[in-house]
């Protein structure tokens, strides 16, 4: 475990200061005073969750946290040992009680915080009978119990009593010319008045008291003795069963004190969490991944006590430690910032281990390590014999001898304050021990060897702290993979030494030194210039990132625009469709009642014109027989006995019987009653010469042309050896016709052949929104050769 002269070196305790001053009551403080670092992952990840939820909690509920909760550790342990408490601290164990019930409402939808809180449960009983005695301003009440009312009651009305009889004892003129004041007053409890000192002989009672000047004496008349003595045995009824209410009430708060001690325990410990979550939230912090493989990667990390102190205005840095780096060398300048470094590795460290949130970019990484060591700053001491170099030494020989793997070791200067030969093989060869230990390090050096010794040691980087040439001035910026120039003529110039002195140290200085330090600084210059090209670039690529990005929400905008258009197009156009099929329900109605009204009507004219021709045949004779030889077809111009007008055959089924299209009537009567009637008596559409047009495929214009005589629709339409996209052409003006017509079945003619044509049309005729339902033709009616459609 960490030492505390290490926690204390880091600044732990200072940040535990800050931490314990956003707690909300004592129990809560000296748990942040004592925040130590975890040493297993496991219990980290677990410590940043609670901040983590804590933070969720403060956002999506402000008011959230400990308020009126109170340190009530001292009444519970009164309560414990059967002292009696007093209404103060009866109410602060309520006011508690109240608190703890708020925030575990609070926490139960965040389950790490609510694991705090899984075995405390806040003893309601007891707030509610401390509330039903005691006021929030800590008087017991009258209906604290029906013996402290009744002892009120009676007080209330002896101390009426004795005011009637001071009264009349004051309206007494014997008595009033006594008095310093016509007024009444108390003294040790008993009401008195106040008498003249010359008269006091004059007034039987008891002397009570004397004013300072001698001036007046304090009386308790005789008059009022009885009333006073009431008085004082109604108080002391009443402070006894006050004590007995008060006395109960501690017995409550003494039986459920596990539970009480329970529920101060996890509102101290959610004061914690919610005082880290608050410290996060002023220091701008990010909850790091953590790790057990000793990887240190930090993104524009920042020192929080610098935070603290001057706010926005610190310089991030970037650290990256563990993997195949497991030592950092740190070079450049003095006040160039590389013990800060050292100083924020180590306590971001640290505060992760804590569970707090660190003040780094998302994405920063933080190792959990068993112990960390560092020896930073001088502790040269007269008293101790402690030189600067002596001093260092001890650090470094304590961590010598406890450093493991899995440690984190951070050496300020090491191996300085000696001779500087000596002094760096000493610090390499402290750096080789810990490296061979496996602990991660980071060091920081001014010597020229380290720095050769991290470019050749595997493991081991150098990196430094930035020195601007311009302004002779550090920008406390880290980098690695370079080693620094410690820039010391620079910054004595700065301070300044005289520029002839600084010339002639420069002649003191070894070639390869002074070679050293102008390639270093031709380095920096060169990463600075690359610096800045890359600052540029990543400027311009923001650039062009903000302006895709606004690219794309525009675009985006004008999608969700068309999309918005086409959901009101086609809720419009799915209106419009209800309101055509509404009206062509409507039409189609309003045509049914039109079709059947204008059926009857044929139907009666029709059969008007049957009885007539009945008539006209019973007085003509019968129609003229067929030529003999010739037999009706189908689809040719017959007549039927009892009618005068010849109709069209449709259908012959197997008993015999035919189906006659007469006008707008469809007869059914035995094919032996049919005679075939002369050409010029044939109704429109009826064949001509049917017997010999039996095998013959019509023409593509006579075929596809319907036959009509008189302005009337033909109920039949010959197709045969026409090409199917004429035959389509004209299939769906005659379905139209006939439609309009209001035939209820029609036939369509398209022969057999190959099945093409026929293929076509009942496809045509299978889609068609004028056809409710198509059959083959029976065998009498032309089978596979002819087509039925329903419309």
């Amino acid at each position: 475990m960490t030492g505390e002269r290490t926690l204390r070196i880091l600044e732990l305790t200072a940040v535990r200061e800050l931490l314990a001053e956003r707690t909300s009551f004592t129990p809560g403080r000296e748990l942040a005073l004592g925040v130590a670092p975890a040493t297993d992952v496991g219990d980290a990840e677990r410590l940043q969750d609670e901040t983590q939820a804590a933070r969720d909690l403060v956002r999506a509920t402000p008011s959230a946290g400990l308020r009126g909760a109170r340190d009530i550790r001292d009444a519970l342990q009164r309560a414990r040992l059967g002292g009696m408490l007093d209404p103060e601290q009866l109410v602060a164990v309520t006011a508690t009680v109240r608190a703890a019930e708020a925030l575990f409402a609070h926490v139960r939808s965040y389950p790490p915080l609510a694991t705090r809180t899984r075995f405390a449960r806040p003893p309601l009983e007891v707030a509610q009978a401390i509330e039903h005695a005691i006021s929030p301003e800590a008087e017991v009440l009258d209906r604290a119990s029906v013996a402290l009312a009744s002892a009120r009651a009676e007080l209330r009305s002896a101390q009426a009593r004795l005011q009637q009889r001071v009264d009349a004892l004051l309206r007494s003129p014997a008595l009033a010319k006594l008095l310093q004041e016509p007024i009444v007053t108390q003294r040790g409890g008993r009401y008195v008045v106040p008498v003249k000192a010359e008269s006091a002989s004059l007034v039987k009672g008891i002397v009570h008291d004397r004013s300072a000047s001698g001036a007046t004496v304090f009386i308790e008349p005789l008059d009022i003795l009885d009333a006073n003595n009431r008085i004082r045995e109604a108080e002391l009824a009443e402070r006894t069963e006050v004590e007995r209410v008060l006395d109960e009430l501690s017995r409550r708060v003494e039986r459920a004190a596990d539970d009480e001690e329970a529920m101060l325990r996890a509102l101290a410990e959610l004061d914690l969490i919610l005082a880290r979550a608050q410290l996060a939230e002023v220091w701008d912090c990010t909850r790091p991944a953590l790790n057990a493989s000793g990887t240190i990667d930090l993104i524009r990390a920042r020192h929080p006590l610098l935070v603290e102190q001057v706010g926005d205005a610190i310089v991030p840095i970037d650290v990256r430690l563990g993997a195949d780096v497991t030592a950092l060398v740190i070079t450049g300048p003095n006040t160039g910032g590389k013990t800060v470094t050292l100083r924020t590795i180590g306590l971001l460290t640290l505060m992760a281990a804590c569970g707090l949130q660190v003040p780094a970019q998302r994405g920063s990484a933080l190792p959990v390590v068993r112990r960390v060591f560092a020896d930073i700053g001088d502790e040269q001491s007269i008293q101790q014999s402690l030189s600067t170099f002596s001093s260092h030494l001890r650090n470094v020989v304590a961590t010598l001898d406890e450093a493991e793997r899995g440690d984190l070791a951070l050496l300020d200067e090491i191996g300085a304050g000696t001779d500087p030969d000596e002094g760096a093989a000493l610090a390499m060869a402290v750096l080789e021990t810990l490296l061979e230990r496996g602990v991660l390090v980071a060091a920081t050096t001014h010597y020229p060897e380290l720095k050769a010794f991290a470019l050749n040691t595997p493991g081991v980087m150098n990196a430094s702290v930035e020195f601007d040439p311009v302004t002779l001035r550090p920008t406390y910026r880290v980098h690695l993979g370079l080693p620094g120039a410690s820039n010391a003529f620079a910054i004595a110039s700065r301070l300044g030494l005289s520029a002839s002195i600084l010339e002639r140290a420069q002649t003191h200085l070894s070639e390869l030194h002074r070679s050293l330090e102008r390639t270093l600084r031709e380095a920096e210059r060169a990463r600075t210039d690359l610096a800045q090209q890359l600052e540029s670039a990543r400027i311009t690529t923001a650039d062009a990132q903000r302006a895709l990005d606004d690219a794309r929400r525009e675009a985006d905008r004008i999608a969700e625009e068309a999309r918005a258009q086409l959901r009101r197009a086609r809720a419009e156009a799915d209106d419009v469709l209800l309101q055509a099929r509404r009206a062509i329900r409507q039409a189609e109605e309003a045509r049914d009642r039109s079709s059947r009204r204008d059926l009857v009507e044929d139907a009666r004219a029709a059969l008007a014109e049957a009885e007539a021709a009945r008539e006209a045949l019973s007085s003509q004779g019968a129609p003229p027989p067929a030529p003999p030889g010739l037999l009706p077809t189908i689809g040719s111009a017959v007549f039927v006995e009892g009618f005068s007008d010849p109709g069209t055959l449709m259908a012959v089924d197997e008993k015999g019987m035919a189906e006659v299209a007469a006008g707008a009537l469809r007869l059914r009567v035995s094919a032996s009653e049919l005679r075939l009637a002369p050409a010029s008596d044939r109704p429109p559409g009826a064949q001509t010469e049917a017997p010999q047009r039996r095998g013959r495929a019509p023409g593509p214009s006579e075929g596809l042309r319907p036959e009509r005589g008189r302005n009337e629709v033909p109920l039949q339409l010959d197709l045969r050896g026409a090409r199917a996209e004429e035959a389509l052409a004209v299939l769906d003006r005659y379905l139209n016709d006939a439609a309009v017509a209001g035939y209820e079945h029609v036939r369509i003619v398209h022969g057999k052949g190959t099945g093409a044509l026929r293929a076509a049309v009942r496809e045509a005729l299978g889609q068609h929104p004028l056809v409710r339902e198509v059959a083959t033709a029976g065998r009498s009616e032309g089978g596979d050769g002819a087509t039925i459609v329903t419309l």
